[in-house]
């Protein structure tokens, strides 16, 4: 539900996912959502091929990332959340994002956040 308050109309029919991490905008809303849900990163280059880097190692510093001048960003893999009662050691996992603005629509972000819980049943049941 809070998905449609990241970003503008314009920004999420037109912009593309890769130019926003690479710009590494310490403002922006996908940012914080894509480190806490654990997703990955494929970066290729022509002359070294192709590589994966965690999103939350990705960034490092104000407006730096760990992409090379001669590469791209050519895959953003988000894996997904473990359903309840899946059969994994995790019983439930839910990946949830916030974003503080003066505004709802078409505003910068003050603070965005996300939050992954992982829960799982204990030893004794």
């Amino acid at each position: 539900s809070m998905l449609r308050w990241f970003a503008s109309n314009q920004i999420r029919n037109t912009a593309c996912l890769g130019g926003n991490l690479a710009t590494a905008s310490p403002i922006s809303d996908m940012n914080p959502l894509l480190a806490a849900a654990g997703a990955e990163l494929d970066v290729a280059s022509a002359a070294r091929g192709t590589r994966s880097v965690p999103v939350a190692a990705f960034f490092k510093g104000y407006r730096k990332v760990d992409l090379a001048e001669d590469e791209l960003i050519v895959r953003v893999r988000v894996p997904a959340a473990a359903p309840a009662g899946s059969g994994s050691v995790v019983h439930v996992e839910v990946v949830e994002p916030y974003k503080q603005a003066r505004r709802r629509e078409d505003d910068i972000s003050i603070v965005t956040a996300t939050f992954r819980a992982s829960l799982a049943p204990s030893a004794d049941g």
